[in-house]
């Protein structure tokens, strides 16, 4: 198994399909953050004729750490990707990412424009405060009262939501961190699918990864991505010469389609495609149609 030794206790494992000789690669940046590389992610991608890089980022999937938290970052984790870039000798890469998967791809676009072909996103999240707020404190729980309500009821009444979650995941008991990870979960479950069938969501609150998750994106949340406000927005000028593809849901309750309206607006080159009966979640009906004609259309020739 292939893994790339990225320092601070962190052994990253990464997959490789196809032969990445024959064409410009397409580097998967999974979500979360903590999602890790899920095998319903690889159904995007299946079939495809250009190669796709799969990566396990710091502390998930099967991915080796120290420390979980430790050494965990988000320059940490863009310098993780140019050094798998410097690794398998790849002159340019094709990145294709949603939700934090979305924000992963685009800032490292903006730090390493000269080694990125195209973007796909999707789900595309800015992670800026007004994001996490509408998400984890006023505005998805207008839509999910009840669940909001299921969301809170683990934490008590809290105006700092996910601070007060971030405590309890890495410092309560083993039970404590459990049964918040599976709230946690089970609040991004609700709001990833327009209609969440109960599989889903026990396949997010899954406890073997719904700890790793839920601790890792509180992790970043808490510290605000350790991105300045509104920094992807303020330095598109890096990305005016990439091919950009962005697909949202128009009820991503998750991520507001306002971010992908506005990260379009602030771009010349984009194409941005609001699938108008799709939430946030990939493997939503129009999302993965609308995603896989994408893919098809940049698939290298004979």
């Amino acid at each position: 198994m292939p893994y790339l030794h990225v320092g601070d206790g962190h052994q990253l494992y990464y997959q490789i399909q196809g032969d990445i000789r024959s064409a410009t690669p397409l580097l998967f940046l999974h979500g979360g953050p903590g999602a890790g590389v899920r095998p319903g992610d690889k159904k995007l991608f299946a079939g495809l004729r250009r190669p796709v890089i799969f990566i396990d980022q710091r502390g998930c999937g099967s991915s080796h750490f120290a420390g979980r938290l430790h050494g965990n970052t988000t320059d940490k984790l863009l310098a993780d990707v140019e050094l798998l870039r410097r690794t398998l000798a790849i002159d340019k890469f094709m990145l294709a990412g949603g939700s934090w998967g979305s924000t992963l791809s685009l800032l490292y676009a903006i730090h390493y424009p000269q080694h990125v072909l195209r973007l796909i996103l999707w789900g595309v999240f800015l992670c800026r405060q007004q994001e996490l707020d509408w998400f984890y404190l006023q505005g998805a729980n207008q839509l999910y009262p009840d669940e909001y309500q299921k969301f809170i009821d683990t934490i008590g009444p809290h105006d700092q939501p996910v601070a007060a979650y971030y405590e309890l995941l890495n410092n309560g008991s083993n039970s404590q961190q459990q049964a918040a990870a599976e709230s946690w979960a089970r609040w991004e479950a609700v709001n990833s699918f327009l209609t969440p069938t109960q599989q889903k969501i026990a396949e997010f609150c899954d406890p073997t990864t719904s700890l790793p998750m839920a601790q890792l994106a509180s992790y970043y949340f808490v510290n605000n991505g350790f991105i300045a406000d509104d920094y992807i927005l303020d330095h598109c000028a890096a990305l005016q010469d990439i091919a950009i593809d962005i697909v949202h849901g128009r009820y991503d309750s998750i991520c507001p389609c306002a971010s992908a309206w506005q990260l379009d607006r602030a771009l010349q080159q984009s194409r941005l495609l609001i699938t108008p009966h799709a939430a946030h979640d990939a493997s939503e009906p129009e999302n993965f149609a609308a995603l896989r004609a994408i893919l098809q259309t940049i698939e290298p020739e004979e």
